[in-house]
């Protein structure tokens, strides 16, 4: 099958509510997403953002929104993505400028963390000493990551980020979660679990297959 005829088959399905063709996608297109994001990054973005911190948000609504995407031919879906990474950057600018004004507004205290987060991440889903992050590009690795980290449910997804991402201690996260820190222990492990499965399923692709 050519790479046209696949994308094509994953496009189809990720409308139909496939969470593995979606984030097939988005991993495919990482490299091309992140350099559009980077190039269009002024200078103050770079001081606090990285474009994976921007890209999250982009797969978060990619995932949400996929079932409205409107196929108008060859290249119509990396350009409907390309439009919503454009919106993401402004949101993060007007975020970035209005902190000052909005003190419940959290933004990052410096960019060059994220990135290295995600593939930390992956080293602590796996124990075995092959993972993903060692044996492909670390520009996939990464684009795998937030691919998966948008598949899963929203309490999962929140655990982990405060957790590994954002590297919240246990007795933080159940403060902002409003559970007891024995909650958040289990929830965090249920959240690797279903990482870890999301990455198992793309882990044929992510290796190259």
């Amino acid at each position: 099958m050519s790479d046209i005829s696949r994308t094509q088959v994953w496009i189809d399905k990720a409308q139909q509510g496939d969470a593995l063709a979606a984030s097939k996608l988005l991993a495919a297109y990482h490299p091309v997403l992140r350099a559009r994001v980077a190039s269009r990054m002024d200078r103050t973005l770079k001081a606090k953002f990285e474009p994976e911190d921007v890209l999250q948000e982009v797969y978060l609504e990619v995932f949400r929104r996929v079932d409205q995407f409107e196929d108008r031919g060859p290249n119509s879906f990396i350009d409907w993505v390309l439009t919503i990474a454009d919106g993401k950057l402004i949101d993060a600018w007007r975020m970035l400028h209005r902190k000052v004004r909005d003190v419940g507004r959290e933004v990052p205290a410096q960019a060059g963390r994220a990135s290295e987060s995600y593939l930390n991440l992956l080293d602590r889903v796996y124990d075995d000493s092959l993972t993903p992050s060692r044996v492909v590009r670390r520009d996939e690795a990464v684009g795998a990551m937030i691919a998966c980290m948008s598949s899963l449910s929203d309490s999962h997804r929140q655990v982990i980020q405060l957790r590994f991402l954002d590297g919240r201690p246990v007795s933080e996260v159940a403060e902002r979660l409003g559970k007891s820190e024995a909650a958040v222990v289990a929830l965090t492990k249920r959240a690797l679990d279903a990482l870890r499965t999301s990455v198992d399923r793309l882990g044929e692709f992510t290796r190259g297959g």
